[in-house]
């Protein structure tokens, strides 16, 4: 939200910021833990370049005060005097001049008021809502402790020899394993309904430094390469691969891929374990619990991370169930938040879970394509995600690609009538989505071509 407002303040306009919370900072100040980290290798989640004699560089797999640091000094520099923290926007509505009226709430005194604006967009999470809850029987036999790995509730644990059971196999399962082990933890086990995908940092890293093509896809046999030694980490630290594997799939779906050089090291010293199953109940002993499959754990904390119910605010306020591949809601309405993990989020052609488009007549794409060729216009071939696993790259293109359509707006209403009605599920926005829509709406673009 930060970074979309600086971008469209840039454009001299009035921009006023509205923030539920009571500051700023997002999911970072709201659930991350004080050991939080950056899933993605440090130039990935870069948001801004600190300057001056005092600047240092962010560590690699920036914690969480650094990513704060920056957030705040976007919003010193160039946003100051620009936020209303601790208010609700409870409705957008539309006028017949395209401009949009907000009925927000202050949180602090509960008056509700009116905003007139020309341009409305919504950055607030979309895969990450309200937590997701889950009790397990017994609980009041069980002699250790049970938090969430959220908000910190991890801070006031005692991990030194202790035996933990993190319950999910997300980014933040890894995050409260890592944890664990850094505070003295003896052994650390994760407990998933499915095994989650996690690699060494070098992985990570390395998918950065890699040559691209001209349509931003590393060698395929430089891949296979890097896949091979990432399975041998499993092997050497005698982990189980993620059964998706089998399935042809880098990830579930959902998921991103964590990035925990602890997990394998753990692993290869018989501090780790990666499990799959599901906690039926404490045990009567006190000391730790019965999985559903029989099978007993040994534990002194419980940590779930246990997922997040899908964010579906936005649809509700604004009227809008679809949204357009580049993020439009209606005209000025823009929607900018990280969509679903499926296997486009990688470029994988496996794992998709957007549906198909309609496409327009193949005899029009041809015409227009020939038109194209008459008018030498540049290759529109899509390119690939080279971002990788960075939420920033995408982030920072998203939010400037919309301070463009706001400063051209016939381009913009033109854009919009060769897409057609929003093909995508608001809220059940994949990444595959994202690519399958993008190509429709440069189908449909090429086929007006035709002479």
């Amino acid at each position: 939200g930060v970074t979309q407002a600086k971008a469209l303040a840039e454009t001299g306009k009035s921009v006023i910021v509205f923030d539920r919370y009571r500051t700023v900072g997002g999911i970072w100040m709201y659930y991350a833990n004080n050991f939080s980290r950056v899933n993605s290798s440090e130039p990935a989640y870069r948001i801004v370049n600190q300057e001056g004699p005092a600047s240092r560089p962010n560590e690699d797999h920036t914690p969480r005060h650094d990513i704060l640091r920056d957030t705040f000094t976007i919003a010193s520099k160039h946003l100051f005097g620009k936020f209303r923290c601790s208010t609700d926007v409870l409705k957008v509505s539309k006028r017949a001049d395209r401009t949009y009226d907000l009925t927000v709430q202050c949180l602090l005194t509960g008056k509700v008021h009116k905003v007139h604006a020309k341009v409305v967009s919504f950055n607030v999470n979309r895969r990450i809502g309200k937590r997701r809850d889950v009790e397990w029987p017994g609980a009041e036999r069980f002699r250790g402790e049970e938090v969430y790995g959220y908000a910190n509730e991890v801070l006031g644990l005692n991990f030194w020899g202790k035996k933990v059971v993190v319950v999910g196999a997300g980014a933040f399962a890894f995050e409260n394993l890592r944890t664990a082990l850094e505070h003295g933890a003896r052994h650390c086990t994760i407990l998933g309904r499915r095994s989650g995908t996690t690699c060494p940092k070098w992985i990570d890293m390395i998918a950065f430094l890699r040559p691209l093509d001209q349509y931003f896809n590393t060698n395929k046999l430089g891949n296979m390469i890097s896949f091979d030694a990432w399975k041998q980490c499993y092997k050497d630290a005698k982990l189980k691969t993620p059964e998706c594997w089998d399935e042809g799939l880098l990830k579930p779906h959902n998921h991103t891929v964590s990035v925990s050089d602890l997990a394998f090291i753990g692993g290869f010293h018989g501090m780790v374990d990666l499990r799959v199953g599901e906690i039926q109940e404490f045990r009567r002993d006190g000391q730790g619990v019965l999985l559903k499959d029989g099978s007993h754990l040994d534990c002194d904390i419980i940590i779930k991370a246990t997922g997040f119910h899908l964010n579906g605010e936005v649809p509700e306020i604004t009227g809008h169930n679809k949204i357009h591949s580049f993020n439009l809601l209606d005209f000025n309405l823009n929607y900018g938040a990280e969509p679903l993990l499926d296997g486009g989020q990688f470029g994988s052609q496996k794992g998709g879970k957007a549906g198909e488009d309609a496409m327009p007549d193949q005899q029009d794409i041809m015409e227009g394509m020939a038109m194209m060729a008459k008018l030498q216009l540049p290759d529109l071939t899509l390119r690939s995600n080279p971002f990788g696993s960075s939420y920033v790259g995408g982030m920072l293109s998203a939010a400037y690609n919309f301070k463009w359509l706001v400063e051209h707006e016939d381009y913009q209403q033109t854009l919009i009538e060769a897409a057609g009605e929003p093909p995508c599920d608001a809220v059940q926005f994949w990444s595959s989505g994202i690519g399958s829509g993008q190509l429709t709406t440069l189908m449909r673009l090429i086929a007006q071509l035709k002479g």
